[in-house]
């Protein structure tokens, strides 16, 4: 009797830690912003065509990295700021799963129209919480980083292919108290060995980013450093550091540009999307 009792109790506990395995692993590969991602196609908005040209994707592919200025209409520029602004009480109290020694950014997630609904299943608390009707700025702002990959197709964009487009974008608040972003590459290249099978679940999204657009939302007078730093691959002592001044917007090789944020004497707001695909070989 107790051998059979022991049997038991000892296949209930293999069971439950094969159950619990199962749903940390679950989670793990479920845990994506891609969900309900959007092919290129569907992504199209005509007033991006205004601003990428066939030249910029030459550029991007020459150098990695392409910075196009005044995206934006000073009209444009002050009403995101204002939508920006309206999200500050949320970001105040907005902290991110990243190693605070890492970034000190504060950042929300933000979609057309009501953000963040309950309709995603595999969406954080955090993220359950960014409901907010924006106002058109930042709705012209969100499809105008959502379109650029339709024009990446258009124009024969020969490093990566089968782009898709997360329904948010980020968008970053560094505060003047020396807030950074410390060196870093937005896609993550490392292996199932370095990371091990949770980890390496956890960071699908990371690894399927192409291209990073970021969008910069400050004064078109901007004199309030905060740059961010972009290094060659071939040549670490060559940078190109990038004011982000209002309407600026930046595209960039996500698996090729180690990139920082310097610490600004004013509020730094940035808008980004992470354009996700396949890298051709």
């Amino acid at each position: 009797m107790n051998r059979v009792r022991r049997i038991t109790l000892d296949g209930a506990v293999a069971s439950i830690i094969g159950l619990s395995c199962a749903l940390v692993l679950g989670e793990a590969y479920t845990r994506t912003s891609l969900g309900d991602a959007q092919t290129a196609k569907e992504c199209r908005y005509p007033p991006t065509s205004d601003i990428i040209t066939e030249e910029h994707v030459r550029e991007l592919e020459r150098k990695d990295m392409v910075v196009i200025r005044n995206v934006l209409t000073q009209s444009e520029l002050e009403g995101v700021r204002q939508s920006a602004r309206a999200l500050s009480a949320k970001m105040d109290i907005t902290n991110h799963e990243n190693d605070n020694d890492v970034r000190q950014d504060q950042i929300c997630l933000v979609r057309e129209g009501d953000t963040m609904s309950a309709s995603m299943p595999h969406s954080s608390s955090m993220e359950q919480e960014q409901k907010q009707e924006h106002g058109d700025d930042m709705i012209h702002c969100i499809k105008l980083l959502r379109g650029i990959p339709f024009l990446l197709n258009r124009f024969g964009y020969s490093v990566s292919t089968s782009h898709v487009v997360p329904r948010q974008c980020q968008l970053a608040r560094y505060l003047p108290d020396g807030s950074v972003y410390v060196r870093h590459l937005d896609r993550c290249e490392s292996t199932l060995a370095e990371m091990g099978l949770l980890g390496w679940l956890r960071s699908s999204d990371y690894r399927h980013r192409t291209v990073t657009a970021i969008l910069y939302l400050n004064s078109s007078k901007w004199e309030s450093g905060g740059n961010l730093r972009c290094f060659d691959k071939d040549d670490d002592d060559s940078v190109t550091d990038v004011i982000p001044t209002g309407g600026t917007l930046i595209l960039f090789d996500s698996s090729k540009v180690e990139h920082l944020v310097q610490p600004s004497t004013s509020d730094r707001y940035a808008l980004t999307c992470w354009i996700n695909g396949v890298m051709k070989t």
